[in-house]
């Protein structure tokens, strides 16, 4: 039977925090695969994932095998819909900007992470005092495809202004980086809009 699971910022932010810069991770500790290119939203994906309580803290040998363990047996996904692996990207839901979003917001699926749109627009009409730990931020990017988004940051702290607010991503790896640093290009990102995560309902 499904079971509600509260979603934990803390949770998400202490697994983007580790994961960021993948590669100071040991190749025996990744626990899900990572692209060289486009692996933005996978990484926000696992992010989530990991803030519905799919992740175990921790790399000791026996905590790494349980988080193994829990992404082969779906633990906080939705097996065929919403998933990462360790050979490969996963699904199209999980590491495509788009799918992420219609999927994540859709009040009318019966399982998976639940998200809500609380902000859209350019860096002059956002607050960005609104933005929480643990949202997730969506950017168009002119150079990639205009007028679609298609990148993804993870919120690991909020504040008063753009350069208050940090953010853990991938392509290119950022640990911790002020979003500031994104607002400063509003000709390359110019629209964001923020996502909110709430209750998810999973079968494990």
């Amino acid at each position: 039977m499904p079971s509600d699971f509260d979603y934990n910022p803390t949770l998400g932010k202490m697994y983007a925090q580790t994961f960021a810069l993948n590669y100071n991770v040991p190749p025996e500790q990744r626990l899900f695969y990572y692209a060289d290119g486009q692996d933005c939203t996978n990484f926000i994906s696992q992010c989530v994932w990991a803030a519905y309580g799919g992740w175990i803290p921790g790399f000791t040998e026996n905590i790494v095998k349980k988080n193994a363990d829990r992404i082969l047996n779906d633990v906080r996904q939705v097996r065929g819909i919403w998933y990462g692996s360790k050979s490969n990207i996963g699904s199209n839901r999980w590491c495509r900007v788009e799918e992420f979003f219609s999927y994540v917001t859709d009040t009318g699926k019966r399982l998976g992470p639940m998200a809500q749109q609380i902000a859209e627009g350019d860096w002059s009409s956002i607050d960005p005092g609104i933005i929480l730990e643990g949202d997730v931020i969506q950017l168009v990017v002119t150079t990639y495809i205009p007028d679609r988004y298609g990148h993804g940051l993870y919120v690991t702290k909020s504040g008063p202004t753009w350069d208050d607010v940090l953010i853990c991503c991938h392509t290119d790896d950022k640990l911790d980086e002020p979003l500031g640093w994104f607002a400063q290009f509003p000709d390359e990102y110019k629209k964001l809009r923020i996502l909110r995560f709430t209750k998810g309902r999973f079968l494990n």
